[in-house]
């Protein structure tokens, strides 16, 4: 809004003055600004999505998220190990095996049923959550018209034709030069104009319509991220219990307990062989190597394993031979090696070293291997819902990552198909996401055993961690009630143990 003031001075013409003036707003501009970033954007998406998964317990998901989370203290091996533990046990800290061990002897005495509930969600809540993501679509393309379609077709996008249409455009070489390029293309003769026409001829006239809309070829709706949401069991699918975790004898892990006054642990500290004494992680990392159940003298491999706390974690138990760590981005590779050089003595100049831990930097839906592992842990990327609705810095719901968002299932589910062709059989492959959606837990790893059965004749058993998982129940909050999923556990974070989220899936592969 401008406003003109007019000002007279003597002897002088008249002079105008513009002052702009600003229009009154209760909300300051920058915290209007500041409320459509990514975190913000993340926090609504969750709040439609997960408040019908999760129902009444959203709201105490929603509070923990937005918290400091709490770390457990993995303990160096390589170091003061003992004086560590006595260290932080003075803290008030206890033992994660020990902890496990009580609760377990616990639940064995009593023997309380704990519900088991048919579905991981309500699925009334997420269909009707799909539909009006379908509605929104349809009206955001079809704003003004009549021939409106009650659904989009979404029957001709698949993992298989998605997999395709990536070894199509391997196949294809490119020309190398500009030269040959010219030589190969091919004119299009229709649209050639007869100098001798003249400058006023029609055809310099002419409308040519567009065919297609520029970036419309990779344009994928968002309610196709809820087409992993189906489990038609079209395919062999055998869900068994898994008694317990086997804790190994030299992994030690230190933890407070829920409720407890002291939540966190000091900055760690160089040990007399030089390494950090301990390395704080989230507890839901640990629980994903124990599931993972790594035995002595196997070889083991870590798909997506910078920035290496849980591979980390798998060399402290000291057990297995060979640990391939493959990860597809190399800053993060070098932040591995950082941890590494930091918690293993002489990580660099020991032969040792060198042949134990084996690392590759490759894409893990093409990574290959020719001797097999026996056991296969798939961190996969996701929509990290902690770091979504805390930091605006690299975040997955930002303007400029919408793709990249919509396609993380289908990123997964190739991950872990790749995972379970890699896996011997007999081996065991430990599926997880840092995420509570099931379309990317549950979802996923039925889309993955579905196309491994389909295209590579591979059948794996899904494992049943719901008893090791009653151990941890007075360290971790898992989830019981709505949104509990079939495949896998749910660490959900809670503000008595604000740890994950995390979602851990044990396969084990028979075929």
């Amino acid at each position: 809004m401008l406003t003109i003031l007019k000002i007279c001075k003597p002897a002088t013409a008249s002079a105008y003055l513009i002052q702009q003036a600003r229009y009154k707003s209760k909300t300051h501009w920058a915290k209007l600004k500041k409320k459509t970033g990514p975190k913000y954007k993340a926090l609504h998406h969750f709040d439609d999505f997960y408040g019908s998964v999760f129902g009444g317990q959203w709201a105490g998901i929603r509070e923990a998220l937005l918290r400091r989370p709490k770390y457990v203290a993995l303990v160096n091996n390589y170091g003061d190990t003992e004086e560590t533990m006595e260290y932080l046990t003075n803290r008030g800290a206890h033992c994660l095996k020990n902890l496990m061990s009580i609760q377990q002897d616990f639940h064995k005495q009593y023997n309380p049923t704990l519900s088991q509930p048919e579905s991981a969600s309500s699925p009334k809540a997420v269909d009707s959550y799909i539909s009006q993501l379908q509605q929104d679509e349809i009206a955001s393309l079809y704003p003004n018209s009549e021939n409106v379609p009650e659904r989009l077709d979404l029957s001709d996008i698949s993992l298989k034709a998605a997999e395709e249409e990536t070894k199509l455009k391997e196949d294809v070489t490119p020309p190398r030069t500009l030269d040959e390029a010219l030589e190969k293309a091919e004119i299009d003769e229709s649209r050639i104009i007869d100098p001798s026409m003249g400058i006023s001829s029609e055809a310099l006239y002419q409308y040519v319509p567009a065919t297609k809309l520029k970036g419309m070829e990779e344009w994928v709706p968002e309610s196709l991220h809820y087409s992993y949401y189906s489990k038609g069991k079209d395919f062999p699918l055998v869900i068994e219990p898994e008694t317990e975790f086997s804790f190994p004898e030299h992994l030690k892990v230190m933890t407070f307990e829920k409720d407890s006054e002291y939540t966190s642990f000091p900055e760690p500290k160089r040990s007399n062989t030089g390494v950090f004494n301990y390395y704080p992680m989230d507890g839901a990392s640990v629980v994903s190597v124990l599931a993972l159940g790594v035995a002595a003298g196997e070889r083991a491999l870590d798909v997506c394993a910078a920035p290496g706390g849980k591979a980390l974690a798998a060399l402290q138990t000291l057990l297995p031979d060979v640990l391939v760590c493959n990860d597809a981005s190399v800053s993060r590779l070098n932040r591995m090696n950082r941890i590494f050089r930091d918690y293993l003595i002489d990580f660099e100049s020991s032969n040792k070293w060198r042949e134990r831990v084996v690392q590759t930097h490759s894409d893990g839906r093409n990574f290959t291997d020719d001797l097999g592992f026996d056991k296969v842990l798939v961190d996969v990327p996701c929509t990290t819902d902690r770091h979504s609705v805390m930091e605006d810095e690299n975040n997955i719901f930002r303007s400029d990552r919408i793709r990249e968002r919509l396609k993380i299932p289908e990123l997964q589910s190739q991950l872990l198909v790749n995972a379970l062709r890699l896996v011997k059989v007999g081996g065991a492959v430990v599926y997880s996401t840092c995420s509570l959606s099931p379309i990317q837990n549950d979802g996923v790893v039925h889309m993955a055993l579905k196309h491994a059965f389909e295209n590579h004749a591979i059948v794996a058993t899904i494992k049943d961690l719901s008893a090791p998982f009653n151990a941890l129940s007075s360290t971790l909050h898992v989830c019981r009630g709505p949104g509990r999923p079939q495949y896998g556990q749910l660490i959900l974070p809670d503000i008595t143990a604000n740890f994950g989220p995390a979602y851990i899936s044990r396969l084990v592969r028979v075929r």
